[in-house]
C-alpha cells in the first residue's frame, strides 16, 4: 500500500539511506565551544516583589508553574531586562505591557529554562519565545547560525 510509515510509497523508514554514512562523534575527545544559556538579569522591582504577589498574579492569569528555580514574572517591558535594541522595537509597536505568557515566559527563556507554554491564539506566544531566542542566538558569537538580523525580525512585529 502507499504512504504512511513503512508502508511503501518511499516515505516510511530509513529515509532512503540519508545519514547512513554518518559516524558517531566521541564528544569526550572534542573541544566544544562554551555555550552560554543564562541571560536573565532580574530587575530590582521583580526582586522586591514578594513571592506571594507573584503567585497571586499567576493565579489571576491561570498560569501554573512547576519546578525549581522558576523566576517571578516581569509585569512591564522594563522589568523584562531585554537589550535596548529589542525593547525599543517592541515599544515602537505600541504595546503597553507584556501579555501573561510573555511576562512568565521571557524570564524563563532568558534563564535557559525548559518551558511548555499553552495559550490561546493571539496571546503573544510567538514573541514569548522569539525575542529570547534572538538574544540567545546573538550572544553565541562563536557559533555560525544563519539567522536574519534581529532588527529585521523586530521591524516585522505587528505588521
Amino acid at each position: 500500500g502507499g504512504g504512511g510509515y513503512g508502508g511503501g510509497g518511499g516515505f516510511g523508514g530509513g529515509g532512503g539511506g540519508l545519514g547512513g554514512s554518518l559516524q558517531n562523534i566521541d564528544f569526550t575527545s572534542q573541544q566544544l565551544i562554551p555555550f552560554e544559556k543564562d541571560f536573565y538579569i532580574e530587575h530590582p522591582d521583580v526582586t522586591k516583589r514578594p513571592d506571594s504577589e507573584a503567585d497571586a498574579w499567576r493565579a489571576s492569569k491561570q498560569i501554573v508553574v512547576i519546578g525549581d528555580g522558576v523566576p517571578k514574572p516581569c509585569l512591564t517591558f522594563e522589568e523584562a531586562s531585554m537589550p535596548e535594541y529589542v525593547l525599543s522595537e517592541v515599544m515602537k509597536q505600541g504595546f503597553d505591557k507584556p501579555t501573561p505568557i510573555q511576562s512568565q515566559g521571557w524570564p524563563m527563556a532568558l534563564k535557559g529554562k525548559n518551558m511548555v507554554g499553552v495559550s490561546a491564539t493571539g496571546s503573544g506566544k510567538t514573541l514569548a519565545f522569539l525575542l529570547p531566542a534572538m538574544i540567545h542566538i546573538n550572544a553565541q558569537v562563536s557559533l555560525f547560525i544563519p539567522f536574519c538580523p534581529p532588527e529585521t525580525v523586530l521591524e516585522r512585529v505587528g505588521t
